[in-house]
């Protein structure tokens, strides 16, 4: 039972192990929109069950070391004898679980200061209609979401474009901010800070937000070989600027380069893919195995658990 148990707890980090090329690359070929709620959810998924797995494994095999830490009622030769995790192996898995929670706090950190540092940035610029232009020579598009809520554009990039890039470039950003691509981005980056195995799955989310964006811009505009040209204008001109891709100050998703592979994009927009739902059937399944695994460790855990109480009532009485 322990050994079935062992194999259960390591179905996520199998899975995780295997998301650069089981999950990202097939993802491309699932709707924009499907393929960043199912990639989002997967890699929280995959963090989540992670963590508590380890969490769990860290306290319950640390019992002999941290009596104090532990219920009293607690048998600690039957736990060991269920559940033989060395304690040195426990504190070793106790570190590594809190390292990587530091690691998804500093990213919280993180993203809110560069939230409120771009919103800042944001609000002190005219604003009209929800566009903000930034008279700067870089090219600089980004959307700003939250209270501030706005579009900013660098004059370096409106001169860039002619008037029908200009309006793929605006219906790109309010995809953006209509759909919150902003908060996929940043749940798929905390959970590749709590799990660097989810990192591949959190710049496929990037890939994605861009994609969908772009199928927004295309229907709006009725021409995705507009908004491939504008795509395309703006990341060659942001890969010749000294300054780079000017992206950098956007909290969430921007046009051009910053946002996955321009060249995918384009052919994305000017070729589509063959949409296969059995990418998204076999995503799906994945995230269900994680949870069901984690599901199934936690339960036996608390049963064994509830035998060590027993067993030392049981001893105490005798």
């Amino acid at each position: 039972m322990t050994a079935l148990m062992l194999v259960l707890a390591l179905v996520p980090v199998v899975v995780g192990a295997n998301a650069g090329w089981s999950v990202t690359r097939p993802a491309r070929a699932m709707p924009p929109a499907l393929a960043t709620v199912l990639l989002t959810v997967f890699a929280l998924t995959v963090a989540l069950v992670t963590g508590m797995l380890l969490c769990l494994t860290a306290y319950v095999s640390t019992v002999s070391m941290f009596p104090a830490l532990h219920p009293a009622d607690w048998n600690s030769p039957y736990l060991y004898r269920e559940c033989p995790i060395p304690a040195g192996v426990g504190l070793g898995v106790g570190l590594l679980a809190a390292l990587l929670m530091t690691r998804a706090l500093v990213c919280v950190v993180r993203v809110a200061a560069g939230l409120r540092r771009t919103s800042s940035v944001a609000a002190g610029l005219p604003e009209v209609a929800g566009l903000s232009i930034m008279d700067d020579e870089t090219v600089v598009a980004y959307a700003v979401p939250g209270r501030c809520s706005r579009i900013v554009v660098s004059t370096g990039l409106l001169r860039l474009l002619d008037g029908p890039g200009r309006a793929a470039l605006l219906a790109h950003e309010r995809a953006h901010l209509r759909h919150r691509h902003h908060v996929y981005v940043q749940l798929a980056r905390l959970a590749a800070a709590a799990n660097p195995l989810m990192r591949p799955v959190s710049r496929a989310v990037d890939a994605a937000v861009e994609r969908w964006a772009d199928a927004c811009a295309a229907r709006e505009i009725g021409d995705p070989v507009v908004v491939a040209r504008a795509v395309g204008a703006a990341a060659l001109a942001g890969a010749g600027d000294p300054a780079g891709p000017g992206l950098a100050m956007g909290p969430g998703p921007a046009l051009a380069a910053g946002g996955g592979d321009v060249v995918e994009r384009v052919r994305e927009l000017l070729e589509p893919t063959t949409r296969r739902r059995t990418v998204g059937v076999r995503l799906g399944l994945m995230i269900m195995a994680c949870w069901a695994s984690g599901v199934v460790v936690v339960a036996w855990v608390h049963s064994v658990v509830e035998l060590a109480e027993i067993a030392f009532r049981t001893g105490r009485a005798t």
